[in-house]
Order: C-alpha cells, then sequence, then structure tokens
C-alpha cells in the first residue's frame, strides 16, 4: 500500500487531499464514460423503435416462436447462429461444423454465417433459445446500423440532429430492411463502414493525438468486418482505396505529415493482418473451402437502372426468388431503391453543401459505387440489357472480387447518400443561422427536421410491408419428441431433405432447437463438390438433386427414379454414416420419398409420432 509523505505540523485539510483527489478524479471520469454510454443505449434503443414496428408480430409476444419462415435463408440464420453458442459452450471451432453435411462438415467463413454475431448473442442463445436470439439480432442490425451512421455524421456536421437524418436513411434503407426480411444478418449489419468513413477521415486530416488510435481503429474496424461478412468487406475495400486516395490528392495541405502518416497506415495493417491472419487462411485453404467463384453468374447479377428511382411492384406477392430465400410477404422495392425523394433531397444537399469537400466526396462514393452496382452489363429494367462497357466487367474478372454480387454495393451508395443529406441539411442549417435572428434560425431548424426527415424517410417506408410477414414455428413431433432422446452424434437423413437447390432448411431449425442432438445429412450451405466447387453449382451430383427435386415445393412433377438411383442413394446412406432416416409430411413429395427410401432400405418404416421412421443398422 502506497503512503504519501506528511510534514510533521501540516493541516488536516493538506493532509487529507492527497488522498482525496484521485478518487474524486476517477469517480469524475467514471461518471463521464457511464453518461456517454448511457446516452448511447438511448439513441440506439431509439432507432430500435421502427424495427419492432417490423418485428411487431415476433415482439407482442411470440419471440420464441416467429420467423418469417422455417425455410430458405432465414431459416438458415437460425442455424447460423445456433451452432457458435453450441461450439463455445463445447470447446469447438465456431468456424467449422460438423452438425450438418455429415461426416465431411461445413466451412463457416465460405458461407454467409456472420459468426462474431453468433458469438456475441452466446448467451441469448444458450438461456432463451436460437429463435429469440434471431429476433433480437434482426432488430438490431438495422438500429445499430442508423446508430453507426449518426456517430459518423456527427463528425462532419455541427447540428447533431443531421445525424439523426442521416441514421434514418441509413439503417432502415430498401438494402437493409430487404436483407432483414431475408435474414440476411451479414448484409443488415452494416455497422464499420460509416465508421470507417470517419476513422479513415480522422486518420488522415484528424490531430496527431489521435492519428495512431484512428489507424487501429481501422484495422480493428475491417477486421471484423471480413468477419461478419466478407463480401461487404471487398465491397469497402473497392470504394474505399479510390475515396481515400481523392480525398488525400484534394486535402493535401491539410494531409498528415508523412511519417505519422505511415506510422498509422502501418498500425492499420499490422492489426488487419493480425486480426485476419488465420480467418483468411481458414477461408481460402482451411477444411471443406471451395475453389472457384462461390455464385454462379455473380457479375451479371446487377441493379438494374430505373430500380433507382421506381419502387417496381412493391405490393405485389414476393416473387420466387423472394420466397425461395425465406420470405413470404409482399415484395417490396428493389434493395437498391433511392426514390425521386431522396434523389432530388440528395442533389439539394450538395448544391447547399458545394463548398464542403465532404460533400463532393460522398457524391463521388455514391456515384462510383452505383456505377458498380450494375455489375458487368447495365441493365435498363429488369431483363433488358444494354451492350455497353462496364467498369464491373474489368473488376468483376479479378480473383475473389468475382465473388461480389454486385447488387450489394447498394450499401455504400446508401451510406453516402445517407451522410451527404446529413451534411447538407447542417450547412442549410448553418445559412440559416447566419442570416437570421435566433427565433427564426430555430423555426427554421424545425421546419428542416420536419420537412427533411419525414420526406425522405417516408419516401422508403411507404413501400415496406409493415409489420413483416412471419410465420408461427411449430416443429414436427418426432424432432420436438424423439430427437433429444437420439444417442448424441447420431446422423439423421431427413425429409425435406436441407440443400441450396430445394430452399429448404427446416431440419436445421429444429436441428438447433434441439441443442445440436443430431447431425444432419446434406445441409442449406455452401460445402465443396466435385472438383472443390460448390455443390449446388451445376451438374449437381446424385444422389443431393434427387433428394432435392423430391423436396423443391417448386420441383415441379415427381422425377423419374430408375434402380441406379436407388442404389446411389443407398451408398450415399453408407457413405454418410446415417443412423436414422426421417420422413415427415412437410415437403413436396412425402409419398413418392417414402416409397423410394422403402426399396433404399428394403422395408417399410415405421410410424413414429407422425414421422416415416428407418432405424438404419452400422455397417462395418
Amino acid at each position: 500500500m502506497r503512503t504519501a509523505l506528511v510534514l510533521p505540523g501540516a493541516p488536516a485539510r493538506e493532509r487529507e487531499a492527497p488522498s482525496l483527489a484521485r478518487p474524486a478524479l476517477g469517480q469524475g471520469r467514471l461518471l463521464r464514460v457511464v453518461r456517454r454510454v448511457g446516452a448511447h443505449v438511448l439513441v440506439v434503443v431509439a432507432f430500435a423503435l421502427p424495427a419492432v414496428a417490423l418485428w411487431w408480430h415476433a415482439w407482442d409476444g411470440h419471440l420464441s416462436s416467429t420467423l418469417t419462415c422455417a425455410c430458405g435463408d432465414a431459416g438458415q440464420t437460425v442455424w447460423f447462429l445456433a451452432w457458435p453458442a453450441y461450439a463455445l459452450s463445447h470447446g469447438l471451432d465456431p468456424f467449422f461444423s460438423s452438425a450438418v453435411q455429415a461426416p465431411y462438415g461445413v466451412n463457416l467463413l465460405t458461407n454467409a454465417s456472420a459468426v462474431p454475431i453468433g458469438v456475441l448473442l452466446a448467451p441469448v442463445t444458450l438461456t432463451a433459445g436460437p429463435i429469440v436470439a434471431t429476433n433480437v439480432a434482426l432488430t438490431l442490425c438495422p438500429a445499430l446500423s442508423a446508430w453507426a451512421c449518426w456517430v459518423a455524421c456527427r463528425r462532419l456536421v455541427t447540428w447533431r440532429p443531421a445525424g439523426a437524418i442521416a441514421g434514418l436513411l441509413f439503417g432502415y434503407s430498401p438494402f437493409v430492411v430487404t436483407n432483414l426480411a431475408l435474414g440476411h444478418l451479414g448484409l443488415a449489419l452494416l455497422v464499420a463502414p460509416p465508421l470507417l468513413v470517419v476513422a479513415t477521415r480522422q486518420l488522415l486530416f484528424g490531430p496527431a493525438s489521435s492519428r495512431r488510435r484512428c489507424g487501429a481503429g481501422v484495422g480493428a474496424l475491417l477486421g471484423a468486418q471480413f468477419l461478419i461478412s466478407s463480401e461487404i468487406f471487398a465491397i469497402v475495400v473497392v470504394i474505399g482505396v479510390p475515396c481515400t486516395l481523392a480525398a488525400a490528392v484534394v486535402g493535401r495541405r491539410s494531409l498528415a505529415p508523412r511519417p505519422q502518416l505511415l506510422r498509422a497506415l502501418g498500425l492499420a495493417g499490422i492489426l488487419v493482418a493480425a486480426v485476419l491472419a488465420f480467418p483468411m487462411w481458414f477461408f481460402l485453404a482451411g477444411p471443406q473451402h471451395l475453389h472457384g467463384p462461390l455464385w454462379q453468374g455473380a457479375p451479371l447479377q446487377g441493379n438494374a437502372l430505373t430500380a433507382l428511382w421506381d419502387p417496381g411492384h412493391y405490393r405485389a406477392p414476393a416473387g420466387t426468388l423472394l420466397r425461395f430465400g425465406g420470405y413470404e410477404g409482399r415484395a417490396g422495392p428493389p434493395s437498391s431503391y433511392l426514390g425521386p425523394v431522396v434523389l432530388g433531397v440528395g442533389g439539394g444537399a450538395l448544391a447547399v453543401a458545394w463548398r464542403r469537400r465532404t460533400a463532393w466526396l460522398l457524391a463521388l462514393g455514391a456515384i462510383v459505387a452505383a456505377v458498380c452496382s450494375f455489375g458487368a452489363v447495365l441493365w435498363l429494367v429488369p431483363g433488358r440489357v444494354v451492350d455497353m462497357w462496364m467498369p464491373w466487367k474489368v473488376f468483376g474478372a479479378l480473383p475473389l472480387l468475382g465473388d461480389i454480387i454486385p447488387q450489394r454495393f447498394s450499401a455504400v451508395t446508401d451510406l453516402c447518400i445517407a451522410l451527404l443529406i446529413g451534411v447538407g441539411v447542417d450547412a442549410a442549417w448553418r445559412l440559416g443561422a447566419e442570416r437570421g435572428h435566433a427565433a427564426k434560425r430555430r423555426s427554421l431548424a424545425l421546419f428542416i427536421v420536419l420537412a427533411v426527415s419525414v420526406a425522405t424517410v417516408a419516401s422508403a417506408w411507404w413501400t415496406y410491408q409493415v409489420p413483416f410477414a412471419t410465420r408461427r414455428l411449430a416443429p414436427p413431433s418426432w424432432y420436438a419428441v424423439v430427437a433429444p432422446r437420439l444417442p448424441a452424434g447420431t446422423v439423421v437423413l431427413s425429409y425435406p431433405f436441407p440443400f441450396s437447390l430445394d430452399g429448404s432448411s427446416g431440419s436445421m431449425v429444429w436441428q438447433a432447437l434441439d441443442g445440436m442432438r443430431f447431425r444432419l445429412a446434406g445441409g442449406y450451405v455452401k460445402e465443396p463438390g466435385p472438383g472443390g466447387r460448390p455443390l449446388s453449382d451445376r451438374p449437381v451430383p446424385q444422389p443431393y438433386v434427387l433428394l432435392a427435386r423430391l423436396t423443391a415445393r417448386a420441383a415441379g412433377p415427381m422425377p423419374a427414379i430408375d434402380g441406379r438411383d436407388v442404389a446411389q442413394l443407398r451408398n450415399s446412406l453408407t457413405r454418410w454414416r446415417v443412423g436414422e432416416v426421417v420422413v415427415v409430411d412437410r415437403g413436396a413429395h412425402p409419398a413418392s420419398t417414402v416409397g423410394l427410401l422403402s426399396r433404399v432400405l428394403q422395408r417399410p418404416p415405421r410410424s413414429v409420432m407422425g414421422a416415416w421412421v428407418w432405424k438404419v443398422p452400422a455397417s462395418p
């Protein structure tokens, strides 16, 4: 214990001062930190209220039993959140799972798994279940994205309400809301991109005292973004590098001294390398990694030009692609939709803030991202292509960049437009404040907030389905009662068969609800097939294609089955080490599937809790 040296005869007040000064200072600092954190928490809660409206059918008392659909990407999301919690509680690798695609397993980094979200929500998953964790995550994604944009905009403006407008525009943009309905957590959680904007700006032009801290922040944010979504990570790098170079050229007089700048950039690079060394190796060369493009024809999957201002048939029933992905409500607007109001307000913001270099750089970022989002060809309208040269025809052919779906550049377009509108609102407020009296300034400020926020935010919200269309989850009785009593690690061949071609992920949801007690043959995941290409790429090997056609709701008539199909499926059951075969009445052709499996296993099934079940003896 440290003691202070006090001279004899010193006044009592002087003797007590050294022991009281430090605690008082520490308590004041702690109080400031608590207040600051509390303020940010309140902002997140405020930004979450619209998300609660979107997911009201879950938050009205059915949080543990409501999903958009226990199918497609939406059902896959439940499993992606359940696995990290199970892995952490059992000392397993959160980036690899043998619970699906038995006995080979699946590399989660080559899938859109967003492992950090599952890790952070593991306490919720373990205590309340994966459905609750999924609904919490889907509610927080737009709120946290809006909060990050609000934080970024506050660094660019002097009038704080401008940040709220930017946050709402970005956090509840059609890109975020569309991916939210499909359960795409990695695409809907866009916290890192806005924070990277201000961290990079501070690194280039900020005070020397914060430069290293900002360099460390850039490295940490890039590393986190790769783990959440490697696709958004690549998009941020593609747009961020030219925009950063343009900012350095335009603001070269204010640029940090070269030695300081190099040190900060070096620190960022070291952190990125340290965070991503193992995940990058795991992604490129780890177990069950993929060779070649993850998505067939990805460079051609671009936005239509008219989708920027035309919401399309947003009130029509969801099309085949949306239903396959797991949303069965109304179609909603295209994910790239901005609308005439937002485009007009964005143009006005640039005109008002034309003296600010930040506004022009944000406009540049929005234009570059929009052009990249068109892909390798220019779609005037869906289905109509104009034969002209597009930049993504070159960049999309580069290694790794070919895995990017160009439509997803809309995330950066939305961010730049939202920040630009925030900067424009701030410039308009300052212009009014300089030319008017205090009362007029307050009136002008109130008018700007109401007019801009209502017009811009409402222009997108009137195209959404509020609340989202959802379903109550009701697992089959066999999975709720019998499956939890199976020996741990039993491999189950389930029907509906989970596979990317049939859009079925229901059995993965039931597996997650059972606490990963059993393993599944097959899986609604990307796994390597012959040559390392995704197994779901054409041509799909047997028996996957047969089981997928028997399962898929839109598969058409029953496929013809011959003796070779029966023999291949019998061999696959042995190769997959299947212990139980279970058919429930949830797919397209359950009766035909029972007949096929009876031929394969050479005996009829048992009826157990409403399911047809075969126990498969262990092979030598």
